[in-house]
């Protein structure tokens, strides 16, 4: 070896001998912050780790409920050495924002109890359940009563009321004034909400004014007859079971139990943090299986932090109950400007039940994927009308989540670039005007991809591409929306130019079912867009006029409308009302298409197919959230409606290489089946989710199971059924 040589591996040792060794840490309820850390001596708060991790380092933490928030203020970790906070494994780790309390209670009238607190709570659990905030009308989360904007919202009278002087008969009946803590929550316009003080109220009167001055949102072209709202902060609004109220200038709490219950007998608990972790400047960090009640995260300014595997519930509520009506503390990643590099990720988590969005963020390369999101912002208070706030983060990936069940006015709204992909989205925009699941607005759409989303059942428009009203205005292009089926919304709306939309299909809308706008008032364009290889119950380029008269501009050609065909698309697909999108055997869509310049996607037969699914593809695409085993059961379980020559399809179980198939007549026989049972109809391997049982009876009930396999191990799925009414022709 030369000399040369021995000193470079001098110095490759010299190298190794100053690399720091990645630690695990652990910190447990029983721990002590004085401790070494190791598992034989863990620390007691997270606090106390963050002080020691360093880049690669892992911070386990044992079973039990947190009531840390956090702080994580310059946390760095690096690419290959993340510093990562995770449930130790096999064990339940809660991170929770409310605290019980032990307070001294008395009756106050009718059912209701009250309590003298030592410190102020903005929201209520009674048994793990949020309780309602005394407001009128009513309106919770338990009955879904809080979506129903007909009950849990009042429309001013129509000729007296104005924004800020409201007229209802129905305040007759309040024997208290709203003044001095009443809060008003107005539905104003086509996606905005505003709160606000009560300025004016006698009891006894028909009604009331309220303080405009610091409204910055417009009001849209609603009249003030339309602009529902509801009223919070007086006890004298607490009339039903399962509503609370607070007055922090007392420290008093009321509450009225639910089912008729004794305060003594229950376990209530108040919110009093709002996050658990709050970073600033923060890189490189994971948090694994962690799960939050009454709290949640923040991010900001930080860059490659993953949040995966947990559960949020009630993650954010509004501080209205304190008479605070700032913005609330919501769940965020968020950077200093939208194109700062952030690559951020949430993923596997479930978020339920939040006041507020479910997720605001910003930033680039962002990615939100495999999540369960659900019961989603009551009051639509927190900044303009989304679900997901992410318009400032460009090149965002959305995909395989299952959102449901929303109150604000966008579901989605996108980011420069975003990829909006394999979604299920539905239930949504219960409490503001206007709005979409899927919403790209002007400076957004360029090289924007909306595929392979499923949006249905909601009262707002399913996918759209919106531009400006004011004639002259900048309009968008050059966005793809492909592969999607969108059913029971609105309708799905294009706007601008350039776009590429293609082997879509849209039904049963409220209006016309899919239109390229050719409405050139209103920026609809649309001169160059291609619409091709779609299939519409009706096809037009106006939202609610036959499309005869308003025909689709632009290069259109080999779409499938039913408008113009004379029969409903029922004709042509296999059986839409239990799912399956398939085209028939011999339907006029089969090997009918066009080719697309912009799709890489194969086809099956000669060429490809009108619509999103390929006949005769042993795969068959189902979107959303994928679980530790098989879901979305294909037929629906427990339809009463399936065909003859139905085929068995579902959703893989998460990270899945194989399926097995049980199958017959006899409920228990398939679910103590094995491989070795009569009722095991064979495996598929990978992505194959399609078997076809032969001819089935009609009246005929049947039963059927699909088990996973994930890493050699088989996950045991659920039993299904269906019952067959009729044959399929």
């Amino acid at each position: 070896m030369s000399k040369n040589q021995r000193l470079s591996v001098i110095l490759f040792a010299l190298q190794l001998c100053t690399v720091a060794v990645a630690r695990n840490y652990y910190v447990s309820l029983e721990g002590d912050d004085s401790a070494s850390g190791n598992k034989k001596h863990p620390f007691r708060t997270l606090q106390k780790a963050t002080e020691v991790l360093a880049p690669g380092d892992v911070c386990c933490i044992r079973k039990g409920r947190y009531t840390e928030n956090v702080m994580l203020n310059g946390l760095k970790g690096k690419a290959e050495e993340k510093i990562v906070f995770k449930s130790y494994k096999g064990e339940e780790v809660i991170f929770d924002g409310s605290d019980v309390l032990d307070v001294k209670w008395q009756r106050y009238r009718d059912g209701i109890y009250k309590a003298k607190l030592s410190e102020d709570i903005w929201q209520l659990f009674v048994d793990g359940k949020s309780m309602s905030s005394a407001r009128w009308p009513n309106g919770n989360w338990d009955d879904g009563s809080v979506w129903d904007k007909t009950k849990s919202m009042m429309w001013p009278e129509k000729g007296r009321s104005e924004f800020g002087h409201q007229y209802n008969i129905e305040l007759k009946d309040f024997d208290f004034s709203l003044e001095n803590g009443g809060i008003v929550i107005v539905n104003s316009g086509s996606f905005r909400t505003y709160k606000s003080f009560v300025t004016e109220h006698k009891a006894g009167s028909d009604n009331f004014k309220f303080d405009t001055s610091t409204a910055k949102q417009h009001h849209g072209t609603y009249p003030a007859y339309k602009h529902g709202y509801f009223l919070e902060g007086k006890l004298g609004l607490l009339d039903v079971e399962g509503e609370w109220f607070y007055e922090p200038k007392e420290k008093m709490l009321y509450l009225w139990p639910p089912d008729g219950k004794k305060p003594q007998d229950l376990k209530i608990k108040g919110k009093r943090r709002s996050y658990a972790f709050d970073g600033t400047n923060c890189s490189y960090v994971k948090i694994i299986g962690i799960d939050l009640f009454a709290t949640t995260f923040r991010f900001d300014g930080c860059d490659n932090i993953t949040v995966v595997n947990c559960n949020l519930l009630y993650p954010s509520y509004s501080k209205r109950m304190l008479r605070d009506i700032s913005p609330m503390d919501v769940t965020k990643m968020v950077m200093d400007e939208e194109f700062d590099m952030a690559y951020n990720t949430i993923r596997d988590c479930v978020i339920e039940y939040a006041d507020g969005p479910a997720i605001e963020m910003n930033g680039c390369e962002n990615v939100i994927e495999n999540n369960y999101i659900h019961s989603i912002d009551y009051s639509c208070t927190y900044a303009g009308g989304w679900t997901l706030k992410m318009v400032d983060a460009p090149r965002l990936v959305l995909r395989r989540n299952t959102i449901h069940t929303t109150g604000a006015s966008e579901m989605f709204k996108a980011g420069v670039r975003n990829l909006i992909q394999l979604n299920d989205i539905s239930r949504t925009g219960y409490l503001q005007n206007d709005g979409a699941l899927i919403q790209i607005s002007v400076k957004q759409q360029d090289r924007s991809e909306t595929s392979f989303n499923w949006v249905h059942d909601s009262v707002k428009i399913g996918l759209r591409f919106d531009n400006s009203n004011v004639p002259g205005s900048p309009w968008g292009e050059s966005a793809r929306a492909h592969h999607n089926v969108a059913w029971a919304v609105d309708r799905t709306f294009f706007k601008g130019d350039k776009h590429y939309i293609y082997n879509n299909l849209t039904f049963d809308c409220q209006r016309n079912d899919l239109i390229p706008s050719s409405d050139v008032e209103t920026n609809g364009r649309n001169f160059e867009t291609v619409t091709r290889n779609n299939i519409a119950g009706n096809l037009s380029g106006h939202r609610t006029k036959p499309g005869k008269d308003y025909p689709v501009p632009g290069v259109v050609d080999h779409n499938w409308a039913a408008n113009f065909k004379g029969r409903g698309i029922r004709t042509q697909l296999r059986d839409p009302d239990n799912l399956d999108f398939r085209p028939k055997a011999k339907s006029e869509l089969v090997d009918a298409g066009a080719s697309i310049k912009v799709y890489e996607g194969g086809y099956m037969g000669k060429s490809l197919d009108i619509g999103p699914y390929e006949y005769g593809d042993a795969k068959y695409w189902i979107p959303g959230r994928k679980v530790s085993k098989a879901s979305v059961a294909i037929p629906p379980n427990g339809t009463e409606t399936a065909k003859a020559d139905a085929d068995l399809m579902w959703l893989g179980a998460y990270k899945a290489t194989s399926h097995d198939i049980y199958f017959a007549t006899d409920e228990q026989a398939v679910t103590d089946a094995m491989k070795e049972s009569p009722e095991f109809k064979g495996s598929t391997e990978g992505n194959i989710n399609i078997f076809n049982p032969g001819k089935l009876k009609p009246g005929k009930k049947y039963y059927w199971r699909i088990d996973a396999v994930v890493h050699g191990k088989v996950v045991k799925g659920d039993v299904w059924s269906f019952t067959v009414n009729g044959n399929s022709k």
